[in-house]
């Protein structure tokens, strides 16, 4: 039996879908047509978004605009802000869909400033204030980060940026935080937020932009009037209306699924911390996902680790799926300060809520034996040296 162990890159997803995608596969059409099958797709995203905005908790006037995942969420909001006059306020650990457009604007001119975090991941208010003006025009900092699991203060961000910056749009991309954590515009006290289908068990190609009512971002797709003239392009009505049933369980199982995740995580870590000797968990002194494992295992390479361990049917990563297979390093470690070989030889465990704690040992025990493989192989090649 394969134990999924990497699911901060995809929530496998739900079973309950199933029924969902069958029923819809018979008799959808184009949402912007006028005959039956068209009004059903658009009923049912529509239904959809208001499940979404259940989950987010978005007010009347709140709009919730699809799009093809918090990538091009991400860019739809970035991009927005080419030519801006005042600084674009973000952190040097982002998610590369954040990282990229921003630097792709400071090419072109843009004032992009990066903060960087403290060596436990997360980012402090007094860090991202010092770096804020009267002229900054957007603030973009991650809910929480995709490698180590550290949960930023999103809240104190946008109580200092508002007092400092009162122009500044505050955006967050909470692709991460959603299904493990409060996620919506008020809680975190921004006006934009970004979030995933996939990372709750919904289908990838699906996200959304959350956004007030008086915020006003531009079209990264046109040439179509569709999401409120925001995301040109017929709408991917199944991925949507899945995303809409996984938000709507989602509302009432978040607390449990939170608690779950808890338990699982601190069994692993208590056990690992027994088993494999000078384990150092990344970002243990911040607040973190709780799913989350960032493991730094001397004498190990994670690439090779993750590798072996799938061999043993554990599905582990060597950092975010998106730039796991970069032999560059990863930034986010890097950002922390952790030297080159700390960060090769560091893997990421991110549990689904519904692993049982039975599995625990499993995991724990092949990581144990494969890290202990590793390590006696690196020992005799360095006394052949």
């Amino acid at each position: 039996m394969i134990i999924d162990c990497d699911a901060n890159a995809t929530y496998s997803p739900d079973q309950r879908i199933r029924g969902v995608i069958s029923s819809y596969l018979e008799s959808l059409g184009n949402p912007s047509s006028l005959h039956r099958g068209g009004q059903r797709a658009r009923a049912a995203i529509e239904e959809a978004r208001a499940a979404v905005g259940r989950l987010v908790n978005a007010k009347a006037h709140d709009r919730i605009i699809f799009t093809s995942g918090a990538t091009e969420a991400n860019n739809t909001i970035i991009q927005s802000f080419r030519g801006s006059r005042g600084e674009l306020v973000s952190a040097s650990n982002e998610h590369p869909c954040v990282l990229e457009p921003l630097r792709q604007l400071a090419s072109l001119g843009s004032k992009v400033i990066f903060v960087d975090p403290t060596s436990d991941g997360s980012l402090s208010a007094e860090a991202v204030s010092k770096e804020l003006t009267q002229t900054t025009a957007l603030v973009s900092i991650m809910a929480a980060n995709n490698e180590v699991g550290a949960i930023n203060p999103i809240g104190e961000i946008a109580r200092v940026a508002r007092q400092r910056s009162p122009r500044a749009v505050i955006h967050s991309d909470a692709a991460q935080l959603l299904g493990k954590g409060t996620v919506s515009l008020d809680a975190l006290g921004v006006d934009l937020l970004t979030i995933s289908a996939h990372k709750i068990g919904g289908l990838s190609g699906v996200g959304a932009i959350v956004m007030r009512d008086k915020i006003d971002v531009k079209p990264l797709l046109i040439g179509g009037p569709q999401e409120g003239k925001v995301r040109g392009g017929t709408e991917n009505v199944i991925g949507i209306a899945v995303f809409g049933v996984v938000a709507d369980a989602l509302v009432n199982e978040l607390p449990s699924r939170i608690q779950g995740m808890e338990r699982v995580r601190d069994d692993f870590e208590r056990m690992v911390l027994q088993e494999i000797p000078n384990v150092i968990i990344n970002a243990s002194g911040v607040a973190r996902l709780p799913n989350t494992s960032s493991l730094y295992i001397p004498g190990v390479r994670a690439d090779d680790l993750v590798v072996a361990l799938d061999l043993e049917g554990i599905l582990v990563s060597s950092g975010a799926a998106c730039s796991s297979g970069k032999p560059e390093p990863s930034h986010v470690l890097i950002s922390m300060g952790q030297s080159e070989e700390r960060v090769r030889s560091t893997i990421r465990v991110s549990f689904r809520s519904d692993l049982s704690r039975q599995d625990v040992p499993r995991v724990v025990t092949a990581l144990q034996r494969a890290s202990e493989r590793m390590r006696n192989k690196q020992s005799g090649a360095s006394s052949v040296i």
